[in-house]
């Protein structure tokens, strides 16, 4: 009966380890559809790039707004590291400013395919944006602490919703993707408003 029992239980791993990769594969192969053809995926464009059945899709997302909500999570997910700080609130104003800036930039590149198609009013997808938002506007309260601690409590808030909105993924998007502007002139741009925000503060 034991014997019995372990060989069920390591099926039942077996079967959801490959449930598992098999989703991950998948959500791997929307980013990558997302990502250098600008297009939303399909079950059926997915099921071909990944290897996996539509059949199995459909069992592990049930339909395709739910593969595509997990991928544009998942791919939030990853922006977010991607635009970490290393020794966040550490060194000059400026170096702060140049370090924080490029965070942002390297986070851009990685979702910009969502922001160029993704629907803003999918509450879903408005949730994950919410989310990303949240967490790009405490890295910037952290990287730029020494300078808020120096304000009251209202132009503390005025300044911290200011900056986060200076270097956002939306206002990074207006400037290199509805502008003629190059991406070194965007950052050019977004560090100048960062330094003339902190400026008063830093003086």
């Amino acid at each position: 009966m034991c014997t019995m029992s372990t060989r069920e239980n390591s099926h039942a791993d077996g079967r959801s380890a490959r449930r598992s990769n098999n989703s991950d594969t998948a959500l791997r192969s929307a980013i990558e559809i997302f990502a250098p053809r600008g297009l939303v995926p399909t079950i059926e464009m997915v099921a071909e790039h990944s290897g996996v059945s539509i059949r199995s899709l459909y069992r592990y997302f049930g339909d395709t707004q739910t593969m595509i909500n997990e991928a544009i999570n998942l791919m939030v997910s990853q922006a977010v590291l991607l635009g970490k700080i290393d020794n966040v609130g550490e060194g000059p104003l400026a170096d702060r400013i140049t370090a924080s800036v490029s965070g942002r930039f390297r986070a851009y590149h990685h979702l910009r395919p969502v922001l160029r198609v993704a629907n803003p009013n999918d509450p879903e997808i408005d949730v994950v944006r919410r989310q990303a938002r949240a967490l790009l506007t405490a890295q910037f309260d952290l990287q730029f602490a020494q300078e808020l601690s120096q304000l009251d409590i209202a132009e503390r808030e005025q300044t911290s919703q200011a900056g986060s909105a200076v270097c956002s993924l939306d206002f990074i998007n207006l400037l290199t993707d509805r502008q003629p502007l190059s991406e070194d002139e965007a950052q050019k741009i977004v560090c100048r408003l960062l330094t003339q925000l902190f400026i008063p503060a830093a003086a």
